[in-house]
Parts: structure tokens; C-alpha cells; sequence
């Protein structure tokens, strides 16, 4: 008996033409949104790579400036900066209270310069309302309406008198003119001065234009 066997035929194709899904992404090209999210990664981690060391170089700074602050601070005597600032301080309060000072030396100095030989001042009254405002009040005596007229013609050519008013004219029973006398004073002449030489100086011209400076007073002879 004679056996026959039948082998079945396979075709071969060859190996290249058999195509796999890696072979199919290779030749379509890689994907460029992944492309973009990479280069953006990178571009992130090196940024905040870079803010952390120079956060830390600028904590090395800081606490350098810190060690040289405090070795500075040692090379100075503590109890000499203390007592110099407690002196400072002494000082400026001292400079303050002394700017608010009021010092009416002067303020005689030019009433005794600028006041004629035929009149005489008796009361005096002097107010300060704030530290800007300053009101002189005098009651006086002249020997007549012209020795008043000049006097009011004086004290209205003083800088530091401002607006400068005589008034109540009365005559006395000697027959002497007898007035009141009002004006505002600039804060200027009664502020606290050290040195005497800011006195206001006397005036030469009036002296030498005014016959009445210079003379006898015609107030002594009276009791």
C-alpha cells in the first residue's frame, strides 16, 4: 500500500514588506505639540534653576552686610554713642524751648532810643495773644500836640512797629498833652537773642534832622 503525502503551499513574501505601527509613527514624523512642550519644560526648569541660586547668592549677601554691620556696631563704644545721642537730644529740646523764648530787652533798648526829650511814656502793658502776635500799650505825656505829632512820625517810620496809633488826647493841669499809645510789634525784636549786638542800631538822621534829641528834658523841673 503506497502512502501519499500532501504538503501545502505557503506563499513567502519577504520580511520588508510586513509593516508594523512603530515602522508607521517613524515614517509620519515625530509629533511637534510634543516638540513645543518639551523645549517649554526645559525652559521652566532652567528658570526657577536659576531664581534659586540667586536667591541663595542673596542670602550669602545679606548675611555678609549683617556680620559687617555687627562688627561695626562693636568697633564703636556703646556708652559713647549712648551718651552722645542723649546729648543730641538735649540740645535740639534746648534749641526749641529757647526758640519759643521772649526776650523784651530789646524791646526798652528801642523805646528809649526812639523816644523824643519832650515826651515821656508811664504805663506800659505788653501782649502776646500767640507766638505771631504782640500788642504794646503806652499812656504818655508830651509837652504839646507837635511833640506828639513828631513822635507819631518816628514810630511810624520803625520797621518793627506795625501800624502804630496814638489816641484819647487829653491836656493835662500843667497844660501837658496827655495820649495813648497802641501799636503791634514784630515778633522779630523780642526773640531770644545771645548776642547784644542785634540791638536795633539809633538812628543818626533823625537825631541830626530832629533838634529835640539831644536836649535837656523839659520834664525834670517838675516835681
Amino acid at each position: 500500500m503506497v502512502i501519499q503525502l500532501h504538503t501545502p503551499f505557503f506563499r513567502r513574501e519577504p520580511l520588508a514588506s510586513v509593516s508594523s505601527p512603530a515602522g508607521r509613527g517613524a515614517a509620519r514624523g515625530a509629533n511637534p505639540f510634543a516638540v513645543i512642550a518639551l523645549v517649554v519644560f526645559l525652559a521652566v526648569a532652567a528658570l526657577a534653576a536659576g531664581i534659586f541660586l540667586y536667591r541663595g547668592f542673596l542670602i550669602r549677601e545679606i548675611r555678609a552686610m549683617d556680620a559687617q554691620l555687627a562688627a561695626a556696631r562693636k568697633s564703636f563704644e556703646p556708652e559713647f554713642v549712648e551718651a552722645a545721642a542723649r546729648l543730641d537730644a538735649r540740645l535740639e529740646a534746648a534749641g526749641q524751648v529757647l526758640s519759643r523764648h521772649r526776650a523784651l530787652s530789646l524791646l526798652f533798648v528801642l523805646l528809649e532810643r526812639r523816644t523824643l526829650e519832650t515826651v515821656r511814656f508811664r504805663d506800659f502793658s505788653f501782649e502776646a495773644k500767640d507766638d505771631k502776635t504782640f500788642t504794646l500799650s503806652l499812656s504818655g505825656e508830651a509837652k504839646s500836640f507837635n511833640a506828639v505829632a513828631l513822635q507819631s512820625d518816628v514810630f511810624g517810620e520803625e520797621k518793627y512797629f506795625t501800624s502804630p496809633v496814638f489816641s484819647n488826647f487829653t491836656l493835662s493841669e500843667r497844660g501837658n498833652v496827655l495820649f495813648q499809645f497802641k501799636t503791634a510789634v514784630d515778633p522779630a525784636l523780642i526773640a531770644y537773642r545771645a548776642d547784644a549786638s542785634d540791638s536795633p542800631p539809633a538812628n543818626a538822621e533823625e537825631e541830626e534832622a530832629n533838634p529835640v534829641f539831644g536836649e535837656p528834658s523839659p520834664f525834670e523841673e517838675e516835681p
